[in-house]
This record gives C-alpha cells, structure tokens and sequence, in this order.
C-alpha cells in the first residue's frame, strides 16, 4: 500500500546535525560516506575518530550531505573538531560546496589553510576541540573559530564548484595526504528561495525502503486504466554497477495505491505495438559487463570503460534492434544496427520512444561522435520494426554535449526533441533544455537551441487541447520535479509560469528525476520519478496533478 506524503508549506532554510556518538551512515538523516583500504571511522569516546593513512589512488575518507545550498544566499558548514595530524592539503579538511562556489578547509594541528589559495592563519587544533565555522554567500566568506573570525573571505570565494557539486563533507579528501582528527559535531545551515508549488498536487510514494537505491522507474497505461512501473533496486548508489536487481510494481486507481506486479500484469511498452500486434524493440546497448582483464583491449579499440566492482568493468558499444511478441517470446532475434562513425552508445527510458505513424519509429539514444563530441542521435525505422537507421539529431561541440532525449509530436506532425545539456562547459548553457525539430519525420533535424527551461532530462506529453507538457527533474536548489507548457505547438515554452510540483529535495544533485507524465481519464496527469529527500534515501514516487486550464 502506497502512503500519501502531505507536504507542508516549504520551509526557507535547513538545518542538520550530525552528532559524532554514532557513525555517519547510520545517522538520521544519513551522510554519505564508505570505508576505504588505508582509512578509517569509528565512535571513539562518544566522538567520530577519522584516520586516512593511504597515500595510493583513492585512499581517503570522505564524509558528506547533499545540502541544495543556493550559491547567492547564506549558508554555513560548522564543526567541533581536534586534529592529531594533517600531512598535506586536504589530509584533514571541511569543504562546503554549493554548485558555483567551492571553499575546502585544510586543518592542521596549528593552523588553518585555505585550498588552492595562499591563506592560513595559526590556530591550535590540537590540544583541545575547536569550533571551525565557514560561512558562505556569492563570492564571500568568512572562517571563524570559537565564534571569532579569523579569515575574512570578501570578494575572494571564486573558486569554482567541482563538477558542480552541491554539498557539506568533512574528513579526508586527497589521496597523497594522510591525516587523523576527531569530530564531536558537525552542522549545517542553507538557506533556500523561497518557491510556490502547484496547489493540489497529490504526492504518493510508489516504493521506499532504506538501505535500496530505487531509481529510473518507467511508467506504461494500458487500455483499462492500469499504470505498471519498473525500476532499479540497487544496493549501491550507482548508475553503472546494477547489483540488487530490479522491481515492479501496479496500480489500479490511477497512482495512488501500488502493489507488486504478478504474472499476469503486462510488461510491453504499448508504444511499441506493432500493426501485427508484435512489439518493434529498438535501443542503445548500453553498459555490457566484462571482467577487468578486457578494459585495456576496450579503451585501446575506442570504448567507454568503467570500473564497476572487484574484477568487472563495464563499457559501452553501438545499438540494436528485435522484434518480439507481447507475451516476451522473440520473434525476430536482436540485430546490430550501424552506428558508425559514432560509438560508446547509451539509451533513455520510454521518453525516448516515439511512433510517429505510418510504419514510422524513433527511438533517441546518444554516445560519443565523430572527434569525440558527446551528440544525440535518432534509430529511424520506416516499416513498423523490420529494419533501423542511426541518424544524427544534435551534434555536440567542444562547448555543448547533448545526450538524453524526450521526443513528442505536436497537433502539426512536427517531431519535438528536447535534450539534455548538463555536461556541457559551457556553463552559460549547460543544464537548459535545447529544442531540435524535424518536419520530416526523424530524417532531419533543425539546429538545437536553448528553450530557457532549465532542468533535465525531460518527458513529453501532448494533451487534448494540443497543448505540449514538459516535465523534469531540477537538481539545483531547490531541487525537485518541474513542468513547463507550450501553447504554439513548441515554438515558444511558458518558462515564466513554470510549475513547481515538488522543491523538497536533497542529495547530491545526481539522485533524482528522470519524470514520465501519463494522462488518466479524467484529466488528471500522473508524475513518476525518483526522489531523494532529506532523509537521503533514494525512493520512487508518483504526483497526481491538473495542468491549468485555458
């Protein structure tokens, strides 16, 4: 049985404790952190004890919380801490980072340094616990001890945030250095716009177990009304490394309650129903999963590799195509489709999928191109599944990376991709959703172009009225699920009446998203997605919601 979350009117500001008498993944909220060869935490005398002894690639121990600070506004990291030793930058360290800005605190046992900046100021740590402040806002900072400040920071908090991240830590962050303190508290304050969300919106969590990182849930309607999700179970927060398996789960009154999926409870995409009643299955292969001893050959011959776990990679190749019947049994056994000259190909979730009609498929799938520009691609069948092309959509530059891609149709015939941009340098860009549109049914693809809606990556639906819906994840604060309309068929989106539908969301920014919006019979529109909330775990939930009317 599903719960129903009421969400109370949004706060402006947060604060969270971590209390060092017990271990930081079992704190309540949890912190994210893992045990590494040559490092250490434990409760020691009521305190976290942290030792990083490691010198060699990847020994070191982090400690952190996803805290969705906005960069313009105050936020502040604080601890009560003494330090043993501290051999070099970062081999003790408080970093507060808040997706622009970044500021990491080495702590020595006499003084206080200032990452990648020629600050340090003396200060004794190591004969009795110190309260460490630092306090963030655009470009300035200040670092207090005991409540005095000891390093004023105006105008200098310019370094930019890694990859953007968006998040407290504290413990051990260098690999080269080694460093020893304790930890008694660590507390963290971020203040947040303050938003409006939709009214009405109903909030209803489909699975949630602790310990499970639920993840990347599909959503299919059939003709009798029933909704049928399936998503990641995995016990590691990961989007490579697929340990744990998978679960389905259906509802029978449009979201509200579910329950797990039986045998008798369909599995097909219906978008993929063929004139035949067969299935037309087409994607990117995505991660294949080999043992370590491959990855040279793999990355020698042009592939994508990555570690997964002890003794597997995983690496990426080009795509693919079968013919299946409803009930699972093939029909036509998988094919190679020709993607060359592109190669490490990744595919999307039902957004992607799209039948424009007249024996017409699109599936949008992404990988690396030619001179390694990351683009977005389109596999192209015009007999209904029987033969794919790979053709290209939007072709990234050494400024734009384009990659996952929801794909509509207007009351006009014209085809709509929205792409996601989040990996782009550009950062005047990266994040907005760009626009390609073909008139030709997926053949050609008009230049992409930034339809100031930022978010990602997104679904696509039309509604009755002709009306487009976009809906997607936003992983900066206040992070959560948002939709935007268009009234001119995608010529233009109403950015400026964005709709807010959920701002409660926390983590790291990587760990929640990916909607796909359904219509019921009554209008109402049914929001699925995964979420991470404060609590820091990973969950799926479904939003019941009514666009505006016209």
């Amino acid at each position: 049985m599903a719960t129903l979350l009421l969400l109370a009117a949004l706060a402006v500001g947060n604060t969270i404790t971590y209390d060092g008498s017990v271990p930081p993944n079992e704190a309540r909220p949890p912190w994210s952190c893992r045990e590494t060869e040559g490092c250490s935490f434990a409760v020691e005398d009521g305190v976290l004890h942290v030792q990083d002894k490691g010198t060699s690639q990847g020994q070191l121990q982090f400690i952190s919380f996803g805290w969705g600070a906005t960069a313009d506004r105050p936020h502040a990291v604080e601890a009560r801490v003494k330090v043993a030793s501290c051999s070099g930058s970062a081999g003790v360290t408080l970093l507060a980072a808040d997706g622009v800005r970044e500021i990491g605190l080495t702590l020595y046992p006499d003084r206080i340094e200032i990452h990648r900046l020629d600050v340090r100021v003396e200060v004794d740590l190591k004969t009795d616990f110190r309260v460490v402040r630092l306090e963030m806002a655009g470009d300035d900072a200040l670092v207090k001890v005991d409540g005095k400040v000891v390093l004023d920071l105006t105008g200098k908090s310019t370094w930019d945030a890694h990859q953007g991240r968006n998040l407290v830590g504290f413990g051990s962050l260098s690999s080269a250095a080694t460093g020893e303190a304790w930890w008694d508290y660590v507390t963290w304050t971020a203040e947040q716009p303050e938003v409006a969300v939709w009214p009405h919106a109903e909030h209803h969590i489909v699975y949630k177990q602790e310990d499970v990182y639920a993840c990347f849930p599909s959503l299919y309607q059939y003709e009798d009304g029933t909704l049928v999700t399936g998503f990641g179970t995995r016990v590691k927060r990961s989007h490579i490394d697929n340990t744990g398996g998978s679960a389905r789960m259906v509802s029978r009154d449009g979201g509200i309650t579910w329950e797990k999926a039986g045998e008798d409870v369909p599995t097909y995409d219906p978008q993929t129903v063929r004139a035949d009643g067969n299935l037309a299955i087409a994607n990117a292969i995505g991660w294949r999963y080999v043992d370590e001893s491959e990855a040279e050959r793999l990355k020698a011959e042009g592939y994508t590799v990555r570690p997964v776990r002890p003794g597997t990679v995983a690496y990426l190749s080009g795509a693919r195509s079968t013919v299946r019947s409803i009930d699972g049994e093939t029909v036509r056994p998988w094919e190679e489709i020709d993607v060359s000259p592109a190669r490490s190909m990744m595919s999307f979730n039902s957004s992607s999928v799209l039948k424009v009609g007249g024996g017409v498929r699109l599936v949008a799938i992404y990988g690396v191109g030619p001179d390694n520009r990351r683009s977005a691609f389109v596999l192209r069948t015009e007999d209904d599944g029987d033969h794919w092309k790979c053709l290209p959509m939007a072709i990234g530059d050494d400024q734009m990376s384009y990659n996952e891609t929801a794909l509509g149709i207007n009351a006009d015939g014209r085809v709509i991709a929205l792409v996601r941009t989040a990996e782009s340098t550009d950062k005047d860009r990266a994040g907005y959703l760009f626009q390609a549109t073909s008139d030709d049914q997926g053949k050609t693809w008009s230049e992409p172009a930034n339809t100031g809606v930022w978010g990602y990556p997104a679904h696509l639906l039309r509604l009755p009225d002709d009306r487009l819906v976009a809906t997607y994840g936003v992983r900066r604060a206040p992070m959560g699920i948002r939709a935007c309309l268009s009234r001119d068929g995608g010529n233009t989106w109403d950015v400026e009446h964005e709709i807010i539908l959920r701002a409660d969301g926390f983590g790291s920014g990587s760990d929640l998203g990916y909607p796909i919006t359904r219509r019921l019979d009554d209008g109402t529109l049914a929001t699925i997605y995964y979420f991470n909330g404060i609590d820091n775990v990973t969950h799926v939930c479904l939003t019941r919601w009514k666009p505006p009317e016209e």
